[in-house]
This record gives structure tokens, sequence and C-alpha cells, in this order.
């Protein structure tokens, strides 16, 4: 063990350390004041350890990697300072001395896809209940910085559009490395760390300021709303936008389609047909 908190801990096995979420309170993991600082002090407890080829980040509950900001962030006074402390434990994240993996499953919005931004890889689980976006419009944390970074001007447009995507669509415009079923996760994973095992190397990063300040005032006057993200329900959808495999298709219209008929062969009574 590397390292233990109350809610985070990181683990290491041959050179690969997994720094688990696992903060309190509801199903899935959501960030405020308090857990950014747990977080920065798990990143500095890595950073210079000698031993690390690499770090894994992922959660340690099983509905969803980090479905972003804690509803208490919303009486924070002073919101740009707490932008700007996340921006920097998300920097601090990002220049990690090796590479950094996000493994994703389950929700990952807001804040907590800027989280797996900040990482070097994102491998996402696909499925109806992974959803990758930003339900608020805009980042906080250097997520609208390196959204321009994989998307170009575009990223502006789809920041602000709301729109959550499924990891094959994110996997497609390039802001995730690998989407996969869930019966390939672990051996997913496990390759693409064999891959970088293979061929060690720090990442090329393009590290810069800009654009954070606009981020944090923005932050500042927007107004927070917290309602539910889900993926659409009708399986022809779900299956074109890449949230389930052909397979998973068939095997939902299986389940809700309506039971066969049975031909039931009828009897009269003996004495009608003696009659």
């Amino acid at each position: 063990m590397l390292f233990e908190s109350a809610h985070l801990r990181i683990t290491a096995e041959y050179g690969v350390a997994t720094l688990w979420l696992a903060f309190p309170g509801t199903p899935v993991n959501a960030l405020d004041f308090a857990r950014l600082t747990e977080l920065d002090v798990a990143v500095r407890a890595v950073e210079g350890n000698p031993f690390v080829n690499a770090l894994v980040v992922r959660s340690a509950k099983p509905a969803g990697f980090c479905a972003g900001l804690h509803p208490s962030v919303a009486h924070i006074e002073d919101r740009a300072a707490f932008a700007r402390h996340g921006q920097r434990v998300f920097a601090r994240l990002a220049a990690l001395p090796f590479a950094t993996v996000a493994f994703v499953e389950g929700a990952c919005l807001g804040a907590g896809f800027e989280l797996a931004l900040a990482c070097d890889h994102r491998l996402c689980l696909a499925s109806p209940d992974a959803p990758l976006g930003f339900p608020h419009g805009f980042a906080c944390f250097g997520g609208s910085q390196r959204v321009r970074a994989k998307l170009g001007r575009s990223g502006d447009a789809w920041l602000a559009s709301r729109r959550a995507l499924s990891a094959r669509e994110a996997r497609d415009m390039g802001l995730v490395d690998r989407a996969f079923c869930a019966r390939r996760a672990q051996i997913e994973l496990r390759t693409f760390l064999d891959e970088l095992e293979r061929t060690p190397r720090v990442p090329v990063r393009r590290a810069s300021e800009s654009g954070l300040a606009e981020e944090r005032r923005a932050f500042a006057e927007a107004e927070l709303r917290w309602s539910e993200v889900t993926a659409p329900t009708d399986i022809d959808t779900l299956l074109a936008r890449g949230f389930i495999t052909p397979l998973e298709a068939e095997q939902r219209r299986a389940r809700v389609a309506p039971p066969a008929s049975v031909a039931v062969e009828h009897f009269e009574p003996t004495s009608r047909r003696a009659a």
C-alpha cells in the first residue's frame, strides 16, 4: 500500500500503481474542496516514487467513476478560488513523471470527466450506465483546455451542448483511447498496461495556462443545477450510438420480447364426443 486515507488508497503491483476513489455519501464519487485536497495528497505521495512506471485511476465503487461535483459546492462563496484549487490538483496529476490511465467504469461527468482527461489515456467501459460529458455545459478544472487540445475549435461547441456521449462515441471523437464491453474490461486494461510496459515512456505533454482564468470566471458566475444524466432507452438508439454491442442488443430484445404463443389442443369431454 503506497497511500491510504479515509476515502482514497493507492496500491501497487509490478510497477503499476492504482489510485482507488471511494468518496462516501452517494453511489458514485463526487468532488468538493476537501476531496480535491485529499486527491492532491495522494498524487503527491506517488509522484516521487522511483518504482512506479504507470498509474491507473479508477473507482472502488461499482456504480460509477466520478459523477462530478458534490452539491455542497453550490454553497461555496469563492468558487473562483475553488476552481483554481482543482486546476492545480489536476495539473499535478497531468504532470506526473510516468504514464497515467483513467479506467472508467460507469458515469464519468463534469469534473469527473475532467479527472479522466487529466490522465494521459482513457479506457472506458461502454454501457448505458456510463455516459461521458459535461451536463452543466462548462468545465472548471482545466477540462475546457484539454477538450480543445483533443477536438480543436469544435470542442467548445460540444462542451456547451451538454450532450452526453457513449464510450464508443467518445473514442471516435478522440476523447477516449479504448472502449469495450463489460466482459472484456479486465482483459483490455491488462493488455493496455502490457503495451505501456513494453514501450515505457513519459507521454509528450503540452502544459498551458491558456483559458484557465476564463474558465474560473465562467464557473464562478454559472448557476449550478444537479440533474440525472441518463442514456437513451430505445434499443436501436443505444446500438447506433455505441452504448451496447449487437450481441447486447439481441439479448435486450430477447428479454423484452412477448412470450411466444403456445398452441394448446382443446379436448372435448368424452360424453360430448360420444354424442
